[in-house]
């Protein structure tokens, strides 16, 4: 399974087994092959911090195996950050963003590449103004690997 982000309640995102999918069970969206080295990119600069600081933004919070799946949650810095972000920004944070992160390996053509960054974005956005009207709720990252 490609990594997802998904909505939740922490104590029940916790229960996960190692079987489940977690579409089964909360409102998930695809990371559209946006990797965590990529994440940890934008994170840095949305934030104006290092990358090094900004890794400490998706912590781990239930490892279903030796070899996963994975379950991390988004710091509350970050989604506060995410939930801030105008629509109308969009283009101009993914076109820093793919200037600044390597990219390459996902093979796309400069178009589709700010495609799948845009709609990456927008989707993980939308999730953290979720998060902010619902305090309950957490966004988090599932990752077989």
């Amino acid at each position: 399974m490609p990594e997802i982000m998904l909505l939740g309640v922490e104590e029940q995102v916790l229960t996960l087994e190692p079987d489940e999918n977690p579409a089964d069970s909360f409102p998930c969206m695809s990371c559209e092959s946006v990797h965590a080295e990529m994440r940890t990119q934008l994170y840095a600069q949305l934030l104006s911090i290092f990358y090094d600081d900004a890794e400490s933004l998706e912590q781990l919070v239930l490892e279903l195996g030796a070899e996963g799946p994975y379950v991390f949650k988004l710091d509350v810095t970050i989604t506060e950050r995410l939930a801030e972000i105008e629509e109308d920004d969009i283009e101009t944070i993914v076109q820093h963003w793919s200037d600044s992160a390597e990219m390459s390996d996902l093979g796309l053509a400069d178009e589709d590449l700010q495609d799948m960054l845009s709609r990456f974005l927008y989707n993980l956005m939308h999730f953290c103004m979720l998060v902010r009207q619902e305090e309950v709720l957490s966004v988090f990252i599932y990752s077989d690997g």
